[in-house]
């Protein structure tokens, strides 16, 4: 075991010591211990230790010390690690108001123990010369703030669910939790559209569906009072089971730090799962119960998806059309969510009669939504569009302001939703080369003004400046040298996003054989054969016949990008940020 494991170790027997004895200072040194182990931790990654495992995996001595801070929470026992000190601090604080702590004790003792299980502390029997670096997806800025607000959000979610064991809660720590959520939630699809170039903001990946969990549970807590004790205990639940579908390894997007160990972490959250059946009371038929029961529905759909995808494969059309009634009956009553609105029920008969008609035309012909994308879909977003339309009568039947930011918000995320989704994962891309002399996509010239290239120390990146209309940008395209040399994916295209209005047209370069030929270049001047060779075995090219390509190459004049259009995206974006920003007036308020 490495040495930063030390502090932990100290911890757990000042933290038993507390919880048999009730000794209350010796518990606040526990928890102590475990901030400076934390410090450590990090410390280990600054400072290019990488006799321990964790940082040998995920760094490397080149990486700038940003990214060296957030690989330390890269790997499964790193996010532990950082999952735990938080919990932590939230529990210094809570001991400083309370007594008890015999829960949150039991819970910091098992999250030091899932962090040990998950390889956190493992050491090297060797002293390597440096690391093999973060992942090259991973070296980004949301990096630095998805997964944050993902293991605070989790924190988050366990203290709120052993408050409810204790009997107790507080509004404004379960407004928070909600927030952290559903910003770990929004940043995961930012991260996704602006940097990774997957052309979209939501797959249906089992990571983002297990942070969907905590999300809809928590959600439903806030529309039914009767049954909200149960629905915080399955957030708490939620949170461990998302914890460990990020690293259980069923995630083809995500498996960067996967660990068998990781079912430890479901075993933490059982307890409040136990609870939230044993709490749960079913209620009299009215609007709220509704909207709780199909936020509810949509928790099992996606986790009963989530399962199964332990064992084969789940479709995208499984989550979105099991899905589908339930947020249908959803939007259909979040006009009346407080009280009842004049006509309700004859206005939403003519808008199922509108839903009816647009399914109609579609299934004709008549309609489409989406060219690229098949009948099924299109038929979907003709059924779901009036409804969603029909949700924004909300904002007549509440009477708080920010819970009318709040509905609305959701209200304008389905619409935009529904009808970008479509053109960012069916919508195909529209590939152009593009050169000095210019071409024509969609009414605008396109045109090549400058192609460079850069050499780094664990990276090459390719850069073009092109001209769009009136409008000039950066499209660029990263060669990760440690990946290039183990044989594999070596190229990571930056999409370069330019905003007409609500819409937005997504460009990225899939591949570049300059930039590879330029990379070999940059070896060969440096006399570097060991490298040159590494390369010719990995990416399968005969050695002299390499060497022989790179005499002769000279950078092509032109350059071949991928483009589409995503309308109403930036629409899904602004929903995004006022549903934020209506829950922060509510803790306020609730605080005030």
């Amino acid at each position: 075991m490495h040495h930063t494991l030390i502090p932990f170790a100290i911890a757990v027997a000042l933290i038993l010591i507390d919880t048999f004895k009730r000794n209350k200072i010796v518990g606040l040194f526990g928890y102590l211990s475990i901030i400076l182990g934390l410090i450590l931790f990090v410390t280990s990654f600054l400072n290019d230790d990488f006799t321990s495992k964790e940082v040998f995996m995920h760094s490397s001595k080149y990486l700038d010390p940003i990214y060296k801070l957030s690989a330390s929470w890269a790997g499964s026992g790193g996010f532990i690690v950082w999952w735990l000190s938080i919990f932590t601090i939230l529990t210094i604080f809570g001991r400083l108001r309370s007594r008890t702590g015999i829960h949150h004790n039991l819970m910091i003792l098992g999250l030091i123990s899932a962090s040990i299980l998950n390889g956190a502390f493992d050491s090297l029997n060797f002293v390597p010369r440096n690391g093999l670096g973060l992942n090259p997806l991973l070296k980004s800025f949301w990096m630095l703030i998805h997964p944050p607000a993902c293991f605070i959000g989790y924190a988050l979610g366990f203290f709120i669910a052993i408050d409810v064991l204790l009997k107790r809660e507080s509004k404004i720590l379960i407004g928070l939790t909600w927030i952290f959520i559903t910003l770990a939630n929004i940043l995961g699809g930012v991260w996704s559209y602006f940097t990774l170039g997957w052309g979209g903001y939501w797959a249906w990946d089992p990571v983002e569906t297990g942070l969907l969990l905590p999300w809809l549970s928590l959600t439903a807590c806030f529309h039914n009072p009767k049954l909200k004790k149960s629905l915080i205990s399955l957030t708490g639940f939620s949170v461990a089971f998302a914890g460990f579908v990020t690293r259980g390894g069923i995630s083809p997007l995500h498996g960067f730090a996967v660990n068998p160990s990781c079912f430890i972490i479901v075993v933490l959250g059982i307890p409040f799962l136990i609870k939230s059946l044993r709490d749960w009371r079913f209620d009299s038929i009215s609007p709220t119960t509704v909207a709780t029961y199909s936020l509810i529905g949509c928790y099992v759909v996606c986790f009963l998806g989530l399962v199964y995808q332990f064992f084969g494969k789940v479709s995208v059309d499984y989550y979105n059309f099991a899905n589908l009634p339930f947020v249908l009956a959803f939007l259909s009553v979040l006009p009346i969510c407080t009280r009842d609105l004049r006509g309700y029920s004859k206005v939403l008969i003519l808008v199922y009669m509108s839903s009816t008609i647009l399914l109609a035309l579609t299934i004709l012909g008549h309609l489409n939504w989406c060219r690229d994308a098949p009948l099924h879909v299109n038929a979907a977003i003709s059924i779901t569009l009036p409804v969603s339309i029909f949700s924004l009568l909300s904002i007549f039947g509440l009477k708080r302001f920010e819970h009318k930011i709040l509905h609305i918000s959701i209200s304008i995320f389905v619409i935009s939703a529904i009808l970008s989704w479509p053109y960012a994962y069916y919508s195909n891309y529209k590939p152009i080369f593009v050169d000095k002399y210019g071409s024509n996509v969609d009414g605008f010239e396109i045109k090549l003004i400058s192609k460079d290239f850069y050499m780094g120390k664990e990276e090459s990146y390719e850069v073009v400046k092109v001209k769009f209309g009136d409008e000039y940008f950066e499209n660029r395209i990263k060669l990760d040298l440690n990946w290039l040399m183990s044989g594999e994916e070596f190229m990571f295209p930056e999409p370069t996003i330019l905003n007409f209005w609500l819409d937005n047209y997504y460009f990225v370069m899939p591949k570049s054989f300059d930039l590879f030929m330029f990379t070999c270049k940059s070896f060969y001047e440096r006399n570097d054969t060991f490298a040159l060779m590494l390369i010719s075995h990995a990416t399968g090219f005969e050695y002299h016949s390499l060497i022989d390509d790179i005499e002769k190459w000279n950078p092509r004049e032109s350059v071949m990008i991928a483009y589409k259009k995503i309308p109403l995206i930036n629409l899904l974006w602004i929903s995004c940020a006022t549903m934020l920003i209506g829950e922060v007036i509510a803790i306020v308020r609730w605080g005030a």
